[in-house]
């Protein structure tokens, strides 16, 4: 996809999405009202939702892109599966719906008003999917007119050009005509302009990876001064959560290769309420702070309350991480004594024990409620954690990483829970399996991923899932 389409399609369709929600947020009084002839209720008189609660109407309108690319609806330039599309609208639904609940919980309406903004819910859902079902349907015929095709040439060894070609969706190949391929060290230069002169060539695909670059510098640049496209295929020994992007500093220019979330306003934002809940949530927690404090004291009084360590945070930078102390004060020195007598339920470098005899009682207590981690909210609002993100281990436990790539769960700010504390937790001792799972919430972290796993969280702590 070029950059010209790729901005078309994520500028244009969330306009166009806007201004369909704008159109029926328009007539849907008049919807309302011929539904309740049907049913044979009384009708009410038309008032145009945009100007009797402009505020309401313009946030509510302006969501619904943005909600849309959230739940990943602009992905695929619309291409994606009808099934996948369907979810993406029901989610947009759902948290329309949440969004709508709330409204209808602190301001009294009548209920006219709030069948109005249901009918907006369900017409909105409609005609999006609507909109969706014509766009793909308009891609998938465009593919199969000869003159709307796109003249391109692949270029690069001839088994990564055929393996390459082919692993491409065949309703996305038929928009294109392939006019040429080069093979390097066989083509020349003047070989690919006769092709591009004759053919009207507007693309050329590379593959072979970044390393196919150095074999085809001077067709690329011969491409690029002509104004073509050029698109660098990655490799299969690429990783599949790379992103490329162009950073200028100067009159330098760099690719840059990125597997962690893009800084964005979605970052910022996770930043700015990863303080605010956790600020909250420490006020509404207080009291259980007291009684932490009170059954730590009382179970063990030569310790402190709190417990410092030394933990992993982004990029391995080391801070200390606060808990409330449940285990006696000579805990990390019996370490390797306890791992002699009783083993490890882990596997790899981290070490959990169900019954670790290291622990008071109380402490088993405020383990299986997850108080010991309420002080933890400190190091959110200090900025070294976030709520939600992979779990920041022991800085001992991080240097004995068996494989390189576990490092890449250090490439995102640690957090309070994830994908593992709510799903497995102490019940799976793999460590594979933990660190694959903080992959897969690096590669597919959202806000709404966030919030879906903080709200997912609260019954896990409830129903104690895992915790020893």
């Amino acid at each position: 996809m070029t950059r010209r389409s790729k901005f078309f399609h994520q500028c244009f369709y969330p306009c166009i999405d806007f201004a369909l929600a704008c159109g029926f947020a328009y007539i849907s009084p008049w919807v309302v009202n011929a539904v309740s002839s049907l049913w044979g209720a009384s009708q009410h008189e038309f008032f145009n939702l945009l100007t009797k609660s402009p505020f309401l109407a313009g946030v509510a309108l302006a969501a619904v892109p943005i909600i849309l690319r959230q739940v990943g609806f602009y992905h695929k330039r619309n291409m994606q599966r009808v099934g996948n599309a369907l979810k993406q609208i029901l989610s947009f639904a759902v948290y329309y719906l949440c969004g709508i609940g709330i409204y209808l919980a602190l301001v009294e309406t009548s209920s006219y008003l709030s069948h109005v903004l249901l009918v907006n819910l369900l017409g909105i859902s409609l005609v999006v999917f609507l909109r969706y079902l014509l766009v793909r349907w308009y891609y998938l015929c465009s593919g199969s007119v000869a003159e709307h095709r796109r003249q391109v040439i692949l270029a690069g060894k001839a088994e990564d050009v055929e393996k390459g070609w082919n692993a491409f969706p065949e309703y996305w190949r038929r928009n294109f005509n392939v006019v040429g391929r080069i093979v390097p060290g066989r083509d020349t230069e003047e070989t690919v302009q006769r092709l591009i002169e004759q053919h009207s060539v507007n693309g050329l695909y590379v593959f072979g990876g970044l390393a196919a670059h150095n074999n085809l510098e001077n067709i690329i640049l011969q491409c690029e001064v002509q104004g073509i496209d050029v698109n660098m295929v990655l490799g299969n020994r690429m990783g599949t959560s790379l992103r490329a992007d162009i950073n200028e500093v100067g009159d330098a220019r760099m690719l840059v290769l990125c597997s962690t979330p893009a800084c964005s306003w979605a970052r910022a934002f996770k930043a700015a309420i990863d303080r605010v809940l956790a600020l909250f949530i420490l006020l509404c927690s207080s009291p259980l702070w007291v009684v932490a404090a009170v059954g730590i004291k009382l179970s063990d009084p030569k310790g402190p309350v709190f417990f410092r360590q030394k933990r992993s945070g982004l990029y391995g930078r080391v801070f200390h991480m606060w808990k409330f102390r449940s285990m006696y004060v000579d805990a990390e020195a019996r370490l390797e004594e306890v791992k002699a007598k009783y083993g490890n339920e882990m596997n790899g470098p981290i070490f959990k024990l169900t019954n670790d005899p290291r622990i008071f009682k109380f402490g088993h207590f405020i383990r299986k409620t997850s108080i010991d981690e309420l002080p933890q909210l400190l190091n959110i609002i200090a900025g070294d954690m976030s709520i939600v993100g992979p779990r920041p281990l022991p800085v001992y436990e991080t240097e004995a990483f068996p494989r390189i790539e576990h490092r890449r769960r250090l490439s995102v700010k640690p957090g309070l829970t994830c994908f593992w504390q709510i799903e497995d937790r102490s019940d799976n001792g793999d460590f594979d399996n933990m660190v694959n799972k903080d992959l897969r919430y690096i590669d597919e972290w959202s806000l709404w991923l966030d919030v879906k796993l903080f709200f997912r969280t609260i019954p896990a702590v409830l129903f104690r899932k895992g915790a020893k």
